[in-house]
């Protein structure tokens, strides 16, 4: 039986590393990107467009920063799984985007690393385990 791609939005104004990224999920086979942002308000309108089942977000996004987006997307959404991701190494960050309804965190660096899509992958399956019953 084969798995359903997950769906996936890439939020991250450096066109560079969102390209790559999206080549790393795209080729992993477990995800498709359905859309890519390079500011927080497009990013909220990609989500509400595409409702993806994970949003892989910089937190320092131009305009609406990636804290705002994950909180406007949550205020919509509760259950949308966003994926905060930042190269500062400051717990406040990690802080941050938990208050803003975040449902995980990477290091910046892990966007370049083999492991991404497993990474991914695994904290989406905890995301899913963890939400509560619709009953």
């Amino acid at each position: 039986m084969t798995e359903i791609p997950l769906r996936i939005v890439i939020a991250e104004d450096d066109e560079k590393l969102a390209v790559l990224v999206e080549e790393i999920l795209d080729g992993d086979g477990r995800f498709i990107v359905v859309g890519r942002a390079s500011d927080g308000d497009q990013a909220v309108r990609l989500v509400e467009e595409h409702a993806p089942d994970i949003v892989l977000m910089d937190i320092g996004l131009p305009g609406r920063d990636g804290i705002d987006a994950t909180r406007a997307i949550q205020q919509r959404d509760s259950g949308q799984h966003v994926v905060i991701y930042t190269g500062s190494g400051e717990y406040e960050d990690v802080a941050r985007a938990d208050a803003a309804g975040a449902g995980g965190f990477l290091h910046k660096d892990a966007l370049v690393s083999p492991d991404l899509a497993d990474a991914l992958h695994v904290l989406h399956t905890n995301y899913v385990s963890a939400l509560p019953d619709p009953d």
